[in-house]
């Protein structure tokens, strides 16, 4: 448990400055793409993002294109993750990982920008932007970051919940450098709190 305690500790204060670094600029590179209006949350929303994605999930996911730290295009892999909640409510903390790589993740409400905002940093040098909103009764998730060599990642997805919350399919649009990948259609299951 302490090491537990102490990971996530200094994730904390790494990503929060990752984050305080990023987030007024990816919100604008998402915004760019979908009308700001669009892509607004409230803080009740969060906690229903945060609700929906506690727990320890194990997903099916096919790498759309060479990740690296992780594997190559069209590979098959395991992936575990596990989302906790802390700072009093405030933060969505989470890990991730699968064959050789991992990566961690921070997600909070910004009350100012009115969005959920989200940042993610994997073993393989990649980072991603999030803003996460609901629209039409799903999660949708706008992406931008950057690969281990500096292509940029643009994606687009959406979650699809269903089996009482217990089944999330991840499906949509990947471009690494600004060229197309496969169709992103990861599958999770909770598998416990």
């Amino acid at each position: 448990m302490k090491n537990w305690t102490l990971a996530a500790v200094l994730t904390t204060c790494c990503l929060s400055g990752f984050t305080w670094v990023s987030v007024s600029h990816s919100s604008q590179i998402a915004q760019a793409a979908e009308p700001a209006d669009k892509m607004q949350s409230s803080r009740a929303d969060f906690q229903e993002y945060c609700k929906a994605m506690e727990g320890r999930w194990i997903g099916e996911v096919v790498w759309v294109t060479d990740w690296p730290g992780f594997g190559r295009k069209g590979d098959k892999v395991t992936g575990y993750s596990d989302f906790r909640i802390s700072h009093n409510n405030s933060v969505l903390q989470g890990r991730f990982n699968a064959g050789p790589g991992s990566g961690v993740g921070l997600y909070h409400y910004d009350a100012g920008q009115k969005q959920i905002q989200g940042r993610w940093v994997s073993s393989g040098g990649s980072v991603w932007n999030l803003v996460i909103y609901k629209h039409a009764g799903q999660w949708h998730e706008h992406e931008t970051g950057s690969v281990a060599d500096g292509r940029p990642i643009a994606m687009s997805s959406v979650r699809h919940i269903s089996d009482d919350g217990q089944t999330h399919r991840r499906s949509g649009s990947v471009k690494i450098g600004g060229e197309s990948q496969d169709p992103l259609q990861d599958v999770w299951r909770r598998v416990g709190n």
